[in-house]
């Protein structure tokens, strides 16, 4: 008994191209002739590395936004740590210049042995109490009016009917000026009294200068430190 056996020619590089096609284990056994080892590993080598790639940008993304956070954080508390610090600085110059103020009232305003009447350690002398409650009962000032005057730094009284009240702040601005004035009207309004409105700062400029003299707003300059 005879057997017909199908043979294969091959004669050009498509024809190889299609045996493969038709024949997957022939390719299978042409590509390990053909590849070492670490080429056939190529592409599960190259997936790894697609992978490891992943985690890596993960990680390096959560890294980032811990990075953002912890520098958010190191910014508020060096903001908070900068806002006390100045908070100590502003109550330490309210201090040194309160005495100032009461020497520079004296030669500067003209008061004769001025007392304080309000500051902002909780004195209020009781004249003034007084004088703002029959103020507030007899409508010469509003309940707003009263608040805002008890808000001054600093009011320095003579027994001759004569008051500066007193803005104080380390770098003066214009809303110092504006305070300034308007409680030394609300006092003049309860006092019927003269009032010198005064701000006293450590720094002030040419601009803010010339904004206090245009609102007679009296400036006294206390270097700090």
């Amino acid at each position: 008994m005879g057997y017909n056996r199908s043979v294969t020619t091959i004669n050009t590089i498509e024809d190889l191209a299609r045996i493969l096609r038709e024949q997957p284990t022939w390719a299978d056994a042409l590509r390990s002739l053909l590849l070492t080892e670490e080429l056939r590993d190529l592409p599960a080598r190259f997936d790894r590395f697609v992978e490891a790639q992943q985690q890596f940008n993960e990680a390096q993304l959560q890294f980032n936004e811990e990075q953002r956070e912890a520098n958010r954080l190191a910014y508020l508390r060096l903001n908070s740590l900068e806002g006390r610090v100045g908070n100590l600085e502003g109550r330490e110059y309210e201090r040194t210049s309160r005495t100032k103020a009461i020497a520079r009232s004296q030669i500067v305003l003209g008061l004769e042995a001025p007392y304080v009447a309000l500051n902002q350690d909780g004195v209020v002398d009781p004249r003034l109490n007084r004088a703002v409650t029959l103020a507030l009962r007899d409508g010469t000032i509003t309940r707003e009016d009263f608040a805002d005057l008890y808000e001054a730094d600093l009011i320095l009284s003579s027994n001759d009917n004569r008051h500066a009240v007193f803005e104080v702040s380390m770098t003066a601005d214009d809303e110092d000026i504006v305070r300034a004035k308007t409680r030394a009207g609300i006092l003049a309004n309860v006092s019927g009294g003269e009032v010198t409105p005064v701000v006293i700062t450590a720094r002030l400029n040419e601009l803010r200068k010339a904004q206090a003299a245009d609102a007679e707003v009296t400036t006294f300059v206390v270097p700090y430190p």
